[in-house]
C-alpha cells in the first residue's frame, strides 16, 4: 500500500476508534477498507482514492460479488464503510443513486424444538459445558454476553442475570431459569469452588480471562455431532431463537419477548410471528371456519 493511502487508512482507523467501537469491529472494518484500497492500487494504479469514479466503484462491487463471491449482506457492510470513508476521511458526499445497497434474501433461521434443545444440553457430561448451553437457551442471551458474565451477575433471589454492555451498548436484565441455576450450582461446586463475585463465571483456560465465543461454539458443535444433527444447521444463535420462539409458542406477548431478548427494535422480534405461524401457534385458516 502506498504511503498516501496508508495515511488515509490510518485516519479511517482512528475515526473508527474515536467512535468507541469494539477492537474486533474496528479490525473488521479496517480490513474491508484495506481490501478496497488494495483493489484500487492493483486495478487503477494511477488513481488517487478521491478520484475514483462511480463506475469504477461499481466495478469493485462486481469484484466482491463475482471474484470474492461475497453475499449481498456482507457487500453492503463494505459499502457502508466506503461511505464512511468518503464522508469522514475524504470529506466527499456519497451518492446512493450511483452505488445503491444490494437487495438480499432473508431466510428463516433454523430453530430446534424444545426436545432437541434439551437433548443438546444433556448431550455433554461436562458440568461447565452443560451450564453454558443451559444458560444460553434459558435466558436468550447472546454468546458474547454469556462469555463476559461475572459470578456476581447472577441474582438467584430475583431470578435475574445482569447483562452489561450488550450489543446495543446498554445494560439489561435477563431471565434466570431455576433449572439453569441448578446446572450452574453443579458446575461451580464441582469445577469452580474458588469462584468469587468478581470472578468470570466461565473463565478461560488460564483463568485470567473469560472463555471465548469459539470455545462455546465447539461445545455446541460437539453436542450436535454426538446427536447426529450435523446437517440441521443449528448454531449458538439458534438457541437464542429457540428461546424467543418457545416463549411465543407458550403465549408470551412480543413486547415481553423483546425485553427478554434485549432487542432495540420490535421489528427484530417480529420474526417470531412468522416462525410461530409456521409452528401452528394459535392460528386457524378462515377456510376451516364453519
Amino acid at each position: 500500500m502506498n504511503k498516501n493511502n496508508s495515511i488515509l487508512l490510518d485516519k479511517h482507523k482512528d475515526i473508527l476508534s474515536f467512535r468507541d467501537l469494539s477492537v474486533k469491529t474496528v479490525a473488521t472494518y479496517v480490513s474491508y477498507m484495506t481490501s478496497y484500497i488494495q483493489w484500487v492500487e492493483d486495478e487503477l494504479p494511477k488513481r488517487s482514492l478521491d478520484s475514483v469514479t462511480w463506475d469504477e466503484i461499481r466495478s469493485y462491487v462486481r469484484f466482491l460479488k463475482k471474484a470474492r463471491k461475497l453475499n449481498p449482506r456482507t457487500i453492503n457492510v463494505h459499502l457502508s464503510q466506503l461511505r464512511d470513508f468518503y464522508f469522514y476521511v475524504l470529506h466527499k458526499d456519497w451518492d446512493m443513486r450511483e452505488v445503491p445497497n444490494l437487495k438480499f434474501d432473508t431466510a428463516l433461521p433454523k430453530v430446534p424444538t424444545r426436545d432437541q434443545v434439551l437433548a443438546l444440553i444433556n448431550a455433554t457430561d461436562n458440568p461447565k459445558h452443560k451450564a453454558e448451553l443451559a444458560l444460553l437457551y434459558s435466558s436468550g442471551m447472546r454468546v458474547s454476553e454469556l462469555c463476559r458474565l461475572h459470578c456476581g451477575d447472577i441474582y438467584h433471589s430475583k431470578g435475574q442475570i445482569y447483562v452489561s454492555r450488550s450489543k446495543n451498548r446498554s445494560d439489561r436484565y435477563s431471565i434466570l431459569s431455576e433449572k439453569a441455576f441448578e446446572d450452574l450450582r453443579v458446575y461451580v461446586r464441582s469445577v469452580y469452588p474458588d469462584a468469587s463475585k468478581g470472578s468470570w463465571l466461565f473463565p478461560g483456560r488460564g483463568k485470567s480471562g473469560h472463555i471465548s465465543e469459539e470455545s462455546v461454539r465447539k461445545v455446541l458443535a460437539a453436542s450436535v455431532a454426538r446427536l447426529g444433527m450435523t446437517g440441521e444447521g443449528y448454531t449458538l444463535h439458534s438457541l437464542r431463537h429457540a428461546f424467543g420462539l418457545h416463549l411465543y409458542e407458550s403465549g408470551a406477548d412480543l413486547m415481553s419477548i423483546k425485553e427478554a431478548l434485549g432487542h432495540k427494535s420490535l421489528s427484530s422480534t417480529e420474526i417470531y410471528l412468522t416462525l410461530g405461524i409456521g409452528n401452528g401457534r394459535n392460528i386457524r385458516s378462515p377456510y376451516d371456519d364453519d
